[in-house]
């Protein structure tokens, strides 16, 4: 199964801004990285905000998504549109925690990714009566 050319390409985005939130929260202000495994830093950063888990855990989410709407499924993006909507009301609550140049990536990211998953989330238009192939001209 082919996927429509704007289907793939609001999958290729939410990847790409799911993938890029993830990545700017675990290295934003108290990095994850020291973090032993199985504990609550990847929800609570130490020296950071409670909103910097979360923002990891909807890029997390957002990446997984795409991955499933790379199959097709329409509802993976409403989800996806959904998600990037949270990854830019995340970075405008939190502007300046970050690095100017990541937050301007991610929401750059998830812009177009809220606009290409709503696009791709429509159902595909039937063949209209005109262009049916099974409406052939009848002679005789």
């Amino acid at each position: 199964m082919t996927l429509a050319p704007i289907r793939l390409t609001g999958s290729v985005l939410s990847l790409l801004a799911g993938g890029w939130a993830t990545f700017v929260a675990y290295s934003g202000p108290g990095s994850a990285s020291t973090c032993p495994p199985f504990s609550d830093c990847l929800t609570k950063f130490p020296g950071g905000s409670d909103l910097q888990g979360v923002l990891f855990l909807v890029g997390a989410v957002l990446a997984i998504d795409s991955l499933v709407s790379f199959a097709g499924i329409r509802a993976s993006f409403i989800l996806g549109s959904v998600l990037s909507t949270a990854i830019l009301a995340i970075m405008a609550i939190q502007w300046g925690a970050y690095s100017d140049i990541y937050s301007l990536a991610a929401v750059a990211l998830s812009l177009f990714a809220v606009v290409a998953d709503f696009v791709a989330s429509r159902p595909a238009r039937a063949l209209s009566e005109q262009s049916n192939p099974m409406n052939l001209p009848v002679f005789g």
